[in-house]
C-alpha cells in the first residue's frame, strides 16, 4: 500500500523501499507560484517601509534643553538678530544658521518683495532693511514648558529699525527645531515717526 504525503500532492513511497530509507524530495510549495512570490515580496517591502519610522532613531531636536517658554522666546529672538548681524557682514558664517532652502520676503507698501533663498536671501534681507537697532517683545505670559521638540518648526517675531531712514521692519522668523536654522523669514517694512512728549 502506498504511503500518501498528506497535503502535499506528492508521490507515495514505492512498496519495495522501506519508508525510513526513502529519499523523497520536498514537494513544491503550491503557494509559491511566481505571481504569489511577487505579491509576497511586495507585501514584505511595504511592511518594512511602513514600519521604518518605528525602528528609526529619535528625531533630532536641538531645543530639548529648554523648559521655559520665556527662555526659548529670548533665545530664538536673539538667534534671529544674530542671523541679520552675520548677513550684514560679508565674512559672517551663516551656514549653521540658515537652511539652504530658506525663503526671505520683505513687503512694503502694497506688495511683497521676495528676496531670494538661503544665504543670499538672508544677505538681501539685511541689505534691504539697513537696520541699526532691533527690538522684540518679551514673553509676559505664563511661563510653562514650551514643548518645542513636539513640533517641526517654531516662530518668533523681531523688529529691525533703520533709525536714519525712519523705517521699521517687523519680521517673523521660522526655525526648524532639528538644527535651529531659519527656514523662512517673512516681514513688512513701514515708515515711522517719533517725538518727545
Amino acid at each position: 500500500m502506498l504511503a500518501t504525503l498528506a497535503g502535499c500532492g506528492g508521490q507515495g513511497t514505492p512498496p519495495s523501499v522501506a519508508p525510513d530509507a526513502a529519499h523523497v524530495p520536498p514537494p513544491p510549495d503550491v503557494g509559491d507560484t511566481e505571481p504569489m512570490k511577487l505579491h509576497r515580496l511586495i507585501f514584505c517591502v511595504g511592511s518594512l517601509l511602513a514600519a521604518g519610522p518605528a525602528f528609526a532613531g529619535p528625531t533630532r531636536c536641538d531645543l530639548h534643553e529648554f523648559t521655559s517658554s520665556r527662555e526659548l522666546h529670548q533665545y530664538l529672538s536673539l538667534r534671529a538678530v544674530e542671523v541679520v548681524k552675520r548677513a550684514a557682514n560679508p565674512d559672517g558664517g551663516l551656514a549653521t544658521l540658515v537652511s539652504p532652502t530658506a525663503t526671505f520676503n520683505l513687503g512694503a507698501g502694497d506688495v511683497g518683495r521676495p528676496l531670494g533663498t538661503g544665504i543670499d536671501g538672508a544677505r538681501e534681507l539685511a541689505r534691504t532693511m539697513k537696520a541699526d537697532t532691533y527690538r522684540f517683545l518679551g514673553w509676559d505670559y505664563m511661563d510653562r514648558s514650551p514643548g518645542a521638540c513636539s513640533k517641526p518648526e517654531v516662530e518668533v517675531e523681531v523688529e529691525f529699525i533703520d533709525s536714519q531712514g525712519k523705517h521699521v521692519s517687523r519680521v517673523k522668523f521660522t526655525f526648524e527645531t532639528g538644527h535651529v536654522r531659519v527656514v523662512s523669514a517673512v516681514g513688512w517694512e513701514q515708515s515711522f515717526e517719533t517725538g518727545r512728549l
